[in-house]
């Protein structure tokens, strides 16, 4: 019998989980569940399971962080990841996780659950026989995180070779480019969640694993925090080898861009390097961060060329005059004013030549200081969680921006749309029955009550579980319904004064909202007042 173990921050989930399938029927029992990241660790140590399946967003230490650490005490052990993100499927795509399956949880059922314990089930009697790390199915993640360690240590070639041959990876040449890979954060804010943030790290390391198929030499490495492109490449006088490497990342750039809506920040060292100097030269790069006042996505330059500008501290009083125009600005409810308070901040810093760490120190408590405006706001802590990572000026600009102009057009919500669901959903009814014969989107929406798009439609899943097109097309199906029992107006009246122009689509939408199509709803009330 193969023991399983179950993590999870939602204690019903775990709950819901224990009593979805009948583990004995499938020869399997639960040896522990837990919603803390820490307790799992310690758990997973004292009970040694087969099989793990849990929650990718934990907070404290993620899934994948957690599963890293099983495989190192257990290589054996099968993993099943589980998500609750409603944008999931950006990733879906492009991830190929050292896992089983990775399973939504808002559309899981006991068939699927099933279906992946049986997948980890068949992989471990499979591999029962191997005992050596390298024929576990998560070696070559633990290999591949070894070598990297290797590498920030100053191992030479000689050492790191046959680790990387272990690998599949042939470094035939002395010499080595590199590039290292952040996500701008703006881009990643409207989509993800923060606690997502791990995953969405290994999604773009993975479509990076895949480009490289057809790039020699090319090697991607990732361990939390540090990602890194490594190119082995045997120099020449054509002088080549740099283009082909800005190929490789510009393809990389584009995948993501498609695949996952991201914008990433590459800053690339375009020397001979050996092997040797990687670490170090990453340190500096990562502490010096000569990418932080360029606009551009990817930089790539010699050593020398990116790490020759010369940062200065923040001059006493540098935010001072800039904290009194962004507040008045924001009083006022001027959206286009903050913007300009923000990016004048930016490039009088850029003049200045400012230390990009003193910068966003100094632009964090200039926000902390407008969110005090909004009382009844709690500040957004992942706002600050994705400054302090923020690689260049226009990332952390986009962020600040971002968050204020939120605030504010919150601020001018109708009163309703402030203290309770049925208030708001009140407004958003208002606005649908004053447009019935239009084709409503959830842009218009968004315009009518100043609020950002992307946020609006997240804001309206939560207030309603429904998207907003789903909730209008149900909206007006239930307005149809009654039409049809009270009214005699025609079919093709009906949907074009509700806004479908299309007879066989209005149909269609109706059968769905209300389980039958209109004609058969109107022969059933028809039939039920026969007396």
């Amino acid at each position: 019998m193969h023991r399983v173990m179950l993590i999870d921050d939602d204690i019903p989930m775990l709950k819901v989980l224990q009593q979805m399938i009948k583990w004995e029927e499938l020869d399997l029992h639960v040896v522990g569940s837990t919603y803390s990241s820490a307790k799992a660790l310690h758990m997973f140590r004292e009970t040694l399971p087969d099989i793990v399946i849990t929650d990718i967003g934990l907070p404290k230490k993620s899934g994948i962080e957690l599963a890293a650490e099983f495989t190192a005490i257990k290589p054996e052990v099968r993993i099943i990841f589980l998500t609750c993100h409603e944008d999931f499927h950006y990733a879906q795509a492009a991830i190929k996780l050292d896992a089983d399956d990775y399973l939504l949880k808002d559309k899981l059922s006991s068939e699927q659950l099933e279906e992946s314990l049986r997948k980890s089930v068949s992989h471990l009697k499979f591999g029962a026989g191997d005992s050596q790390l390298e024929g576990t199915p998560y070696s070559g993640g633990l290999l591949r995180r070894a070598l990297l360690q290797m590498i920030m240590n100053d191992a030479d070639l000689e050492q790191a070779r046959p680790h990387a041959a272990r690998l599949g990876i042939s470094w035939n040449y002395s010499w080595f480019m590199m590039g290292i890979v952040n996500i701008r954060y703006c881009a990643y804010e409207p989509f993800y969640n923060r606690s997502n943030l791990p995953l969405i790290r290994y999604a773009v390391y993975n479509i990076a694993l895949e480009i490289a198929e057809a790039y020699e030499g090319i090697t991607p490495f990732i361990e939390q925090e540090q990602f890194i492109i490594l190119y082995n490449y045997r120099y020449n006088l054509a002088g080549n080898d740099a283009a082909y490497l800005h190929s490789y990342m510009e393809e990389l750039i584009h995948q993501c861009s498609a695949y996952l809506k991201l914008t990433l920040q590459i800053v690339a060292a375009a020397d001979r390097l050996v092997l040797q100097a990687v670490g170090a030269v990453y340190q500096q790069i990562r502490l010096g961060r000569p990418e932080f006042y360029s606009r551009d996505q990817l930089l790539m330059a010699p050593c020398s060329h990116l790490l020759e500008n010369m940062f200065y501290p923040a001059p006493q009083g540098f935010a001072d005059p800039f904290r009194n125009r962004l507040e008045q600005a924001i009083l006022e409810k001027e959206i286009e004013g903050i913007r300009q308070v923000l990016e004048h901040f930016g490039r009088e810093a850029q003049n200045r030549k400012v230390d990009p760490g003193e910068w966003i120190e100094e632009l964090v408590q200039l926000m902390r200081g407008a969110e005090m405006l909004f009382a009844r706001r709690k500040p957004d802590e992942d706002i600050y969680y994705y400054l302090g990572e923020s690689r260049t000026l226009e990332d952390a600009l986009g962020l600040a921006f971002g968050r204020l102009e939120q605030l504010v057009r919150e601020e001018w919500m109708p009163s309703g749309l402030v203290t309770a669901s049925e208030s708001r959903l009140q407004v958003i009814q208002a606005f649908i029955d004053q447009h019935l014969r239009e084709n409503i989107t959830s842009i218009d929406i968004a315009q009518y009550l100043y609020l950002n798009p992307s946020y609006f439609s997240r804001y309206f899943k939560r207030l309603t579980g429904l998207s907003f097109t789903d909730y209008v097309h149900q909206y007006k199906m239930k307005i149809a319904a009654n039409m049809l029992k009270n009214s005699g107006q025609t079919l093709e009246v009906l949907a074009m004064g509700l806004g479908y122009s299309d007879r066989a689509y209005f149909s269609k939408v109706f059968k769905k909202y209300i389980g039958v199509t209109p004609s058969e709803y109107k022969q059933k009330k028809q039939l039920r007042r026969t007396p």
